[in-house]
């Protein structure tokens, strides 16, 4: 299976990614980066205004969630969209890290996968808005891999 197809597939998925306006790209170097683009119905604190911080948690596990399932679909024999329901990953335990106010900007994320395991896995995921360095959020999180 493609990898755009891949990516594709596993968003539609996840009805919350598509509720959010999630997408997904990869650059010359394979490097996954997740987009949340603003909206108004993102805003937790219209005083400020910022970012929600379920939405924000909600988009650092959906690219955790993405970034595990291509690291799995390498490893199995991924052919159709039906082979999906084996390598999408379910949460078991998620941080979230609240490091700054997210403005009413979009965010960006990356996610790196520190164990990849046969029924668990550990992923490292941050999101900025306009300056990488700067993150807005960043989760660790334990996911379970689906029984085959």
């Amino acid at each position: 299976m493609h990898e755009t197809a891949l990516i594709d597939g596993v968003l539609a998925a996840i009805p919350y990614a598509g509720k959010l306006g999630v997408t997904a790209r990869l650059d010359k170097n394979g490097t996954l980066t997740c987009t949340l683009p603003f909206h108004e119905n993102h805003i937790g604190n219209a005083q400020l205004p910022a970012l929600h911080g379920g939405g924000l948690a909600s988009f650092l596990e959906i690219t955790s969630v993405l970034q595990l399932a291509r690291q799995q679909a390498a490893i199995q024999d991924i052919k159709t969209p039906e082979d999906l329901r084996h390598i999408v990953p379910l949460p078991v335990n998620v941080t979230v890290q609240y490091l700054r106010s997210a403005g009413a900007l979009p965010c960006y994320a990356e996610a790196k996968v520190l164990k990849l395991g046969r029924r668990t896995s550990t992923v490292f995921c941050q999101t900025w808005q306009d300056d990488e360095t700067k993150p807005v959020t960043s989760m660790t999180g334990v996911f379970i891999q689906p029984k085959s």
